[in-house]
């Protein structure tokens, strides 16, 4: 079946289109267990970088985001970073409603502003918030892309989702979450990346 593309403005190759997928804050494996969050999002922003790299080194050139608080914020907040040395590289936000960041920390809502700012297009999925509305968008992302970068260790939600949607269609998934609790989620993924995400501390 040919996945339903949602309409943008210009053309997104999928095969060299990368989207992302994790935890919220409150869900993010390190800080649930009591860990420095500001330590947890510096290795998370790292190994967002490092692989954002690796997959820049392959050819994909377009990123997309559902910027939800955590892994998705600061996984754009990493592309960023990598565009300045690499400004042939786009970032695209989607977004699942107009007033996603309604209820965000004051932390995640400046990071949320500034990635909005800076980001190549800002594709908004809903006027308001819908049931469905953030699987809608996980969807629209998957649709648009052939990697999915995933922080994703098996607990139930929105990214368990999208991790077995991205498996059951075959794409290539990287999986950035190294903890002693986390299961192999990778699929395709060069195992030369894996040992390098592992590596990063």
């Amino acid at each position: 079946m040919t996945p339903h593309l949602s309409t943008l403005p210009f053309p997104v190759d999928p095969q060299r289109t990368v989207c992302f997928s994790g935890y919220r804050i409150g869900k993010m494996p390190g800080t649930a267990e009591g860990c420095d969050p500001a330590e947890v999002q510096r290795v998370v922003r790292k190994r967002c970088a490092w692989i954002v790299e690796r997959l820049c080194e392959r050819g994909y050139d377009t990123f997309v985001s559902g910027m939800a608080t955590g892994f998705d914020l600061w996984a754009a907040e990493a592309v960023l970073s990598v565009r300045r040395n690499r400004p042939d590289i786009r970032l695209l936000a989607f977004v699942p409603y107009r007033e996603q960041a309604k209820y965000y920390d004051p932390d995640s809502l400046r990071s949320y502003t500034e990635i909005l700012s800076q980001a190549d297009y800002v594709h908004c999925l809903s006027e308001r918030y819908t049931r469905s509305c953030c699987l809608d968008r996980n969807i629209a992302m998957l649709d648009h892309s052939t990697v999915l970068v995933c922080y994703y260790d098996g607990r139930p939600g929105g990214t368990r989702y999208t991790v077995s949607r991205a498996l059951d269609r075959g794409m290539t998934v990287i999986d950035l979450c190294c903890n002693r609790n986390a299961r192999p989620y990778n699929l395709h993924a060069a195992p030369e990346w894996i040992e390098g995400v592992r590596a990063i501390r």
